[in-house]
């Protein structure tokens, strides 16, 4: 964690919210950024009192609301041409579809979660042609969830943050190597149900 602050701080300090809001607001056009990642170094910054928990939370929530609107329209503008120009494979659409026709508001919630599908979602649901009123139904949900994670989270844990960072960086080989044990264990679980039985 404190490499994470020592890393992007200079970047809120000098650019303060702004960089804050951008960086989130381009993840929803599909845009990779560390929009995250500026959260919770905001958020932990404004523990320490060098920002506004209040501000980071209303500039992040609002930026990534719209960025994630913008890209669920640019994707409903895009969805006819991409098709008409094979722009991507007839597969790759119905796999799209078959997604956000299951998963709904729950894919978008969910996605806010995954690095990759969290900047292509919002696209996805446009391509999708997704209900408007259930795609904003699922974008107020993913973005208050997210929120109260990276946003509130930070803040709220700040003191327990740096004692578990301690921890884990006194006693990371020995995390690592439970990690692969564990990993492992799991490999073994999954290939003996994939073995057939006689």
């Amino acid at each position: 964690m404190q490499e994470l602050v020592q890393e992007l701080s200079p970047l809120i300090e000098q650019y303060g919210y702004l960089v804050l809001a951008l960086a989130i607001a381009i993840e929803g056009l599909g845009v990779p950024a560390p929009g995250q990642s500026l959260l919770i170094v905001a958020s932990y910054l404004a523990a320490s009192g060098a920002l506004s928990l209040p501000s980071v939370l209303l500039v992040a929530g609002a930026a990534s609301w719209l960025g994630n609107t913008a890209g669920y329209v640019l994707g409903a503008m895009l969805a006819r041409l991409v098709e008409r120009r094979g722009w991507a494979k007839p597969a790759s659409l119905v796999k799209v579809h078959a997604f956000i026709d299951k998963y709904g508001v729950i894919g978008l919630i969910l996605s806010r979660f995954l690095e990759g599908m969290k900047q292509l979602i919002c696209l996805g649901c446009g391509l999708a042609q997704m209900p408007w009123h259930l795609f904003l139904t699922g974008n107020t949900l993913a973005v208050g969830i997210w929120l109260l994670v990276f946003g509130y989270g930070p803040a709220y844990f700040y003191d327990e943050i740096g004692q578990a960072g301690l921890f884990l960086q006194r006693h990371q080989y020995a995390l690592w190597v439970l990690a692969v044990i564990a990993g492992l264990a799991l490999l073994l679980k999954f290939i003996r149900k994939r073995r057939p039985t006689s």
